[in-house]
């Protein structure tokens, strides 16, 4: 039994603790009847009492009775996490009855010779830890009061978090005295919190008008996550049709994400805070042994992570856990033109379901959070939180620019002190009005830019209520992505910049990023004006316009062209080779194509088993020429993602059609401009590059730009120019989309050019077919959308396109 003790510390130190707790207790008891009035019992019967309860201990040892520890120690050992059985063990029943006599000694002493227990009992107290003062005497503190205490200590947003792994805490320790609690308990309730549910304490219901809600108890949330899991892992398992790699896959998908590794080691340093209020340093502090620490150090909980990592997978590598870390992309230059051509900014028929499009008869316009905030991020690329705190009086004008200062009040929920900064506003707001929104918010009294958005209740916050009234909406709208988020505008304004050539310090100072001085509310003048250049040179196209019907200016389209979006699905081999692709129209769910891999196995379940086999190259070449039609929308598995980007790369993907502006050669750059005009296109004169002369039936080398918004060689095709247009005193031209000719024979809404005459006369290089239903209208000065005309088709000249 000592060696087995001397091998367990996890229980020899909650037996140190339990006998500590009777030595106070003991001396504490003394102390209290020495201090009250005298007591009714006399001194001759008070010391008999504890001569009878020695001889019992006495006769309990000579038996070798072990069962008599319990009636003196049952309570305070269970306090400490110790069951009757280990209480009634030998090696610490011997300690726990050896100890009772040496109290009772000592008892007898103070009460015949009224000595201070503090003095007589000094050895016995520094035997087990106490000092032999009267605050040593004081009660250990239990887990709930150090939760209060380590709230009091902590600023407010920290308070939150002290109190969420509190609950956690009392739930699974109950509610101990903190000094009961080792090393290995710390870890096994770090690891609960590891398998906690991402949403865990969300189903509660209360948010939901009328209703109380319920209690939701997080260690049952675990066990049904975990049931839910082990299903799944069943199912897929017994599929022997999916390769290793899309087993994973459907793992990582479908698996209930828990709680990353990095909200792991914060719930630690907030359960450091609670022991730390009740024990100090001396069981947690950086130098403490780690024998006698209570809560693990960041190193011991990383070597841990690892053992628990490799816990949770299964023999063939599978994951039976899965955390799922919100990974942010830039927002697509393609996504930003879809919201801004939503009804949120275009205009709905319904202003309580604001996803429904404008009719010809009602059109709101509602210019509040949800219209401004997305705005101001992907113009100014402030915080969702800094500007739904912006009050009316943030908004001012210095040296003629109008600015609004971030940060500013002093409750403010603000990364760091670096937050706060001044901006300049981009001009596309003060064309849609945004000073004049600002001066009738101060006619009107308002404090708040955006007083419809309150704070949260719990924690003083107003993004997370926005961001999910936001979300909901997007997802209406068809326009929500898990990867593209509201917080994700943010970087979308930072990448724009770094296309532009804008140096590090400046994004940093717009962002908020950068530490020091510089960025406080003291901008220097030159600074403002610089920021206003750089915010303004950001262009998303927006095209602002006047509706009579309303008093302010309104979006009235966008100049970025939009391509059709497809998703795009892959399934691997079990050495991560692509072995069937699937691409489906993103709107209509239309599978557009679909293919296996030849001499690789694909997948036999639906909807794989329709897939025709191809070679490799056939595959690729069709994907790359699908690209130049749609936008793709790549796989969220970024193991899928390399496998098809690896396969694209057996095509030589030359452009078809090469604009003419990005043909020159580094020899022709080199030529005098007067050589040049010499060298340029007959049909377009150098000395404006307009193609003024251009009518319907033409057809013209157009480009779109790609999903990073770049215009290049690669995203050049040819149009056919099928109508005209005057819209507000401008001429556009209304241009049918060409395309490689996949089938054999074009839709019924196409116009396809496949003879050997044709295209020839065409300049076009392979069979091409122009969709009549997918057109776009292009100002007919536009350069860079329009580079050059390829023909004058004369076999289609008169026809009626319409």
């Amino acid at each position: 039994m000592l060696s087995e003790l001397q091998n367990s510390p996890v229980c020899e130190t909650r037996v140190k603790s339990m006998l500590q707790e009777i030595v106070r207790r003991a001396v504490a008891g003394m102390i209290a009847r020495q201090e009250s009035a005298a007591p009714i019992e006399g001194a001759d019967a008070y010391l008999g009492r504890l001569e009878a309860e020695t001889d019992r201990i006495r006769d309990a040892q000579r038996t070798r009775d072990w069962s008599v520890a319990s009636a003196f120690a049952g309570e305070i050992a269970r306090q400490n996490g110790l069951d009757t059985d280990a209480i009634e063990a030998p090696a610490v029943a011997r300690q726990v009855l050896f100890l009772m006599r040496r109290l009772n000694e000592l008892n007898a002493r103070v009460e015949r010779d009224f000595d201070d227990p503090l003095d007589v009992g000094r050895e016995i107290l520094l035997d087990h830890g106490l000092k032999p003062t009267r605050d040593a005497m004081k009660p250990p503190m239990v887990l709930s009061e150090a939760i209060e205490r380590a709230c009091e200590e902590a600023p407010q947003d920290v308070e939150k978090k002290i109190r969420v792994i509190g609950k956690l805490a009392l739930a699974h320790f109950g509610d101990v005295p903190v000094s009961s609690i080792v090393l290995e308990q710390s870890f096994d309730f770090l690891f609960q919190v590891w398998m906690l549910p991402k949403g865990w304490g969300k189903a509660h219901g209360r948010n939901r008008h009328g209703q109380t809600g319920r209690e939701l108890c997080p260690l049952q949330e675990i066990r049904e996550a975990n049931a839910k899991d082990a299903e799944l892992l069943n199912e897929v398992m017994s599929l022997d049709g999916l390769s290793i790699p899309d087993k994973r896959r459907r793992l990582v998908k479908e698996l209930i994400p828990r709680l990353t590794d990095g909200y792991l080691f914060v719930q630690r340093d907030m359960l450091n805070r609670i022991f730390r209020a009740a024990l100090g340093k001396k069981r947690i502090g950086r130098d403490v042994d780690d024998d006698d620490r209570v809560v693990p150090s960041h190193s011991q909980l990383k070597s841990r992570l690892r053992t628990w990592h490799k816990s949770q997978k299964t023999p063939c590598k599978l994951p039976t856990r899965v955390s799922r870390p919100k990974r942010r992309m830039s927002w697509s230059l393609e996504h930003v033109s879809r919201l801004f051509r939503s009804p949120i900014y275009l205009g709905t028929s319904s202003p309580k379901q604001r996803s429904r499009k404008a009719t010809a008869r009602k059109r709101y316009i509602i210019r509040d959070a949800i219209y401004w905030v997305p705005l101001i991020i992907i113009t100014m690329g402030v915080r969702p939180e800094e500007i739904l705190q912006a009050a009316v009086s943030d908004i001012v004008r210095r040296d003629g620019i109008l600015c609004i200062f971030l940060g500013e009040e002093e409750d403010a929920y603000l990364k760091n002190e670096q937050s706060r900064r001044i901006l300049p506003i981009p001009q596309i707001l003060l064309e849609l009005g945004f000073r004049e929104w600002v001066v009738a918010k101060k006619k009107a009294g308002e404090t708040w830019l955006f007083p419809e958005i309150q704070p949260d209740k719990s924690h003083g916050r107003r993004s997370q209520i926005f961001g999910d009234r936001l979300r909901n909406l997007l997802t209406s709208l068809k326009l929500h992505d898990a990867r593209e988020d509201i917080y994700a505008m943010r970087r979308t304004l930072s990448s724009k910049l770094m296309g532009l050539g804008i140096d590090t310090g400046t994004r940093q100072r717009i962002l908020g990023h950068l530490e020091g001085t510089t960025i406080d509310r003291h901008y220097s003048d030159h600074g403002l004006l610089e920021l206003k250049d750089v915010l303004d040179t950001v262009d998303y196209g927006i095209e602002v316009g006047v509706d009579r019907r309303f008093s302010f200016p309104v979006i009235t389209g966008n100049t970025t062209a939009l391509q059709t979006a497809m998703d795009v699905d892959v399934a691997l081999t079990d050495r991560r080779e692509v072995s069937a692709v699937l691409l489906r129209d993103a709107e209509t769910d239309e599978i557009v194509f679909e293919a296996s891999v030849s001499g690789r196995k694909a997948p036999s379940a639906y909807p794989w088993n329709g897939c025709a086999p191809l070679e490799e190259r056939e595959v690729a070449a069709s994907i790359i020429s699908l690209s130049r039609q749609y936008s793709l929308t790549m796989p969220a598995s970024e193991e899928a993602t390399a496998a098809l980007e690896h396969l694209l790369i057996l095509v030589d993907d030359k452009p078809l059609y090469t604009p003419s502006a990005n043909r020159k050669t580094a020899a022709e750059l080199q030529k005098p401009e007067e050589e040049l005009v010499t060298d340029s296109e007959p049909d377009i004169p150098h000395q404006d590059c307009r193609p003024v002369d251009l009518v319907v039936g033409d057809l013209v080398v157009c480009a779109l730009p790609n999903r990073r918004g770049d215009i290049s060689s690669s995203t050049g095709r040819p149009g056919l120019i099928v109508a005209t247009r005057t819209l507000g005193q401008r001429k556009f031209l209304d241009i049918a989309w060409g395309g490689p000719l996949e089938t054999s024979r074009p839709a019924p809404n196409d116009l396809a050019i496949t003879r050997s005459v044709e295209l020839a006369e065409a300049q076009l290089a392979i069979p091409t077919r122009f969709n009549l239903r997918r057109r776009f209208l292009v100002p007919e000065m536009d350069t860079n959308l329009l580079h050059r005309r390829l023909c004058v088709f004369r076999v289609m000249a008169g026809t009626d396109f319409t």
